[in-house]
Parts: structure tokens; C-alpha cells; sequence
């Protein structure tokens, strides 16, 4: 008998930063393909942020990469909504103020992080803030990642502190920094259930190939073997054991010849000769009917 040993792998913490614990209240659902969804855009996705702050702001960034957290806790965020629910938009501030300084030729003010939270929020800032929170939320969330196109407004009389996602974007190039989208459980179930749609849409797809036109074509441009049966002689085994090299059969050819496709007659024709070829013409199907 031979032992069965079972092999085990060991993995540094490092090694598992995009692997998300699924909580208890979420099995059966699969929140675990949520990072699939925008894994799957990443290129699309660092396309477009990259051509829209070029655009807006003469900014080249670009998107590095994407973390995902769940039941996250922010506050001060910017919150929209839809008609899902809320959404929320939250960036860094020093990148929010590189963008700004950026954007009207200013020197870039190097300040560290502590400096910042006691520093208050211009106007200006704010305003910038809420510009990045709607045109990025249309930008990302509406490049085909909801079956739906959805109407983002902002909201902010509502007070939300915890939601059900976060989507982390690390951006890099003229400046280094991140920025966030957050989601309520109903947009995350809306985006899984995109999934379904999508596969709906792959499989219309295929039944769209096996269209009654489409199937028309396909079947007009198969390839048919005709095959015209010359002549046909009844032997018995015995004649036929007795045959011999220079033996004639007598054989009657009729007016019109048989033309089949496979085992299948379909047509009769008659034989004529051109230029020492022979051709077969005036076909009549089953039903009589002539085709020069």
C-alpha cells in the first residue's frame, strides 16, 4: 500500500495583500467576483483616467493599480446617489492639492501630513473635490460595468459612514497618490448581477449566430457532392464469380440518368456531348419540373 501525504504550502502575509476574506454574512453571495469585474477593465480603465486628467488638468497620471476592501468605514466622503442608492467619492488631499497646484501653474507646497488635516479645506478644494466625485463616478462606473447606465447626483445631505465596498485606485506618474469609490450593498449586488447579464448577452449572442438568415446562408454554402448514375446491371453471385478479363455485359442506357446526393435521388438528367466532354442538362426533379 502507498501512503497518501498530504502537501501543504506555506505563504508569507505578503504574498496574500489581494486576497479578501469573505465574512459569514456574505456566503452565497459571490462578492468575491467584485474584483474580477474591474480587474478584467484595468486597461480600459487606466486609458481613461489617464486621457481625462491629461484633458481637464495637464496631469500625467496613470493607474498602477486596484485594492478592494469590504465593509469599510469613511468618513467626509463625498456621497452621490443614484437610483440604486449612494455611492461615495474620497481622495487623498495632498494629491487633490498637487492636482489643483498643477492646474494653475502654482509651486507645489511640501507640506507633510499632519500639516494637512490642520490646515482648513478651501473652497476652492471643495469644489475641485466635488468636480473629481461626479465625472469620476461617471467615468468608472459607467464604462459598461452596470448592465445599466446609471444617473449620479449629488447628495450631500446624506450622512454615510460605513459602506459595503471600497475600490482603491494607486495612481502614478507626475503625482503619486490614491482615490477611492465606495458602494452600498445594493450597487454591489446590482454589479454581480451585471455578471448574469453579460453571460445572457454572450449567449444571445451565439443564438443571434443561428439566426433564421444567418442559418439560411450557412446552409446555402455547404458543400453537395451530385453523383449521376450511368448504368445499373442486376448479376447473381454466380455470374458475377464467372466475369473474366474482355467479358461483355449488355447494358441499356436510358434517356435520363439518375443524379443523387448520397444515397438520395433527387434529379434526372439527360447526358450531352461538348467538345468530346460529356455534361449533364435538362434536369427534372421529383416533381417534373425543367431547369436548363
Amino acid at each position: 500500500m502507498r501512503a497518501i501525504t498530504n502537501k501543504i504550502r506555506i505563504y508569507n502575509h505578503a504574498n496574500l495583500a489581494e486576497v479578501i476574506e469573505l465574512k459569514a454574512n456574505k456566503l452565497g453571495r459571490p462578492w468575491h467576483r467584485v474584483p474580477q469585474i474591474f480587474n478584467n477593465r484595468f486597461d480600459l480603465l487606466d486609458a481613461h483616467i489617464s486621457i481625462y486628467f491629461l484633458k481637464k488638468f495637464r496631469v500625467n497620471i496613470a493607474l498602477k493599480k486596484m485594492t478592494f476592501e469590504m465593509d469599510s468605514t469613511q468618513k467626509y466622503s463625498q456621497v452621490m446617489s443614484t437610483r440604486l442608492g449612494h455611492i461615495a467619492f474620497q481622495i487623498e488631499r495632498e494629491l487633490l492639492l498637487n492636482i489643483l497646484h498643477d492646474f494653475y501653474g502654482l509651486a507645489r507646497e511640501c507640506q507633510e501630513t499632519p500639516q494637512l488635516h490642520n490646515t482648513p479645506v478651501t473652497k476652492t478644494e471643495e469644489r475641485l473635490r466635488s468636480k473629481l466625485a461626479m465625472e469620476m463616478a461617471e467615468l468608472i462606473l459607467n464604462g459598461n460595468v452596470f448592465a445599466d447606465a446609471l444617473e449620479i447626483k449629488t447628495d450631500p445631505a446624506s450622512l454615510i459612514s460605513h459602506w459595503s465596498y471600497r475600490v482603491t485606485f494607486a495612481l502614478e506618474g507626475d503625482q503619486e497618490g490614491h482615490f477611492s469609490l465606495l458602494l452600498d450593498g445594493a450597487h454591489v449586488d446590482a454589479l454581480l448581477a451585471s455578471l448574469g447579464h453579460q453571460g445572457h448577452e454572450h449567449l444571445a449572442q451565439q443564438l443571434d449566430t443561428f439566426a433564421p438568415k444567418r442559418l439560411e446562408n450557412m446552409v446555402s454554402t455547404l458543400p453537395v457532392k451530385l453523383i449521376g448514375r450511368l448504368a445499373q446491371v442486376s448479376l447473381t453471385v454466380a455470374d458475377l464469380a464467372k466475369l473474366k478479363p474482355g467479358d461483355i455485359l449488355p447494358i441499356a442506357l436510358p434517356e435520363r440518368f439518375p443524379l443523387l446526393v448520397g444515397q438520395q435521388p433527387l434529379f434526372t438528367a439527360v447526358i450531352a456531348e461538348d467538345r468530346s466532354k460529356l455534361y449533364f442538362s435538362e434536369f427534372t426533379d421529383r416533381n417534373h419540373e425543367h431547369y436548363e
